[in-house]
């Protein structure tokens, strides 16, 4: 038998120690990267979520931990960061301020 060998995560990503327990039935939708004066790289798996209305449900839900996360990292009041985001989303599509470059046409984005 070979042995498998885990490839080791990136310096930089989120540590999953002690978070909720991932099972055979759990699959990754998005990953997110920010690099300093860099932009951003995403990626999406389409395949994961095939209706899009419950990707936009995952990106809400998403939204509200970031806000509890920014609201018990920076002692702020937890509306008023979600608040802060829906802003920045609402400008963000509104303004496009950044192009957005696809990679892997139909495939992770």
């Amino acid at each position: 038998m070979i042995g498998f060998r885990k490839k080791a995560e990136h310096p930089g990503a989120i540590s999953l120690e002690n978070g909720d327990n991932l099972t055979s039935q759990s699959a990754e939708v998005a990953r997110i990267w920010v690099t300093d004066n860099a932009g951003s790289s995403v990626w999406i798996d389409a395949r994961v979520l095939a209706d899009p209305i419950a990707f936009g449900y995952l990106v809400a839900d998403t939204m509200r931990h970031a806000a509890r996360a920014y609201a018990t990292t920076y002692d702020a009041n937890e509306e008023a960061m979600l608040q802060a985001i829906s802003d920045g989303v609402v400008e963000e599509l509104r303004e496009q301020f950044a192009n957005i470059t696809t990679i892997q046409e139909g495939k992770l984005n």
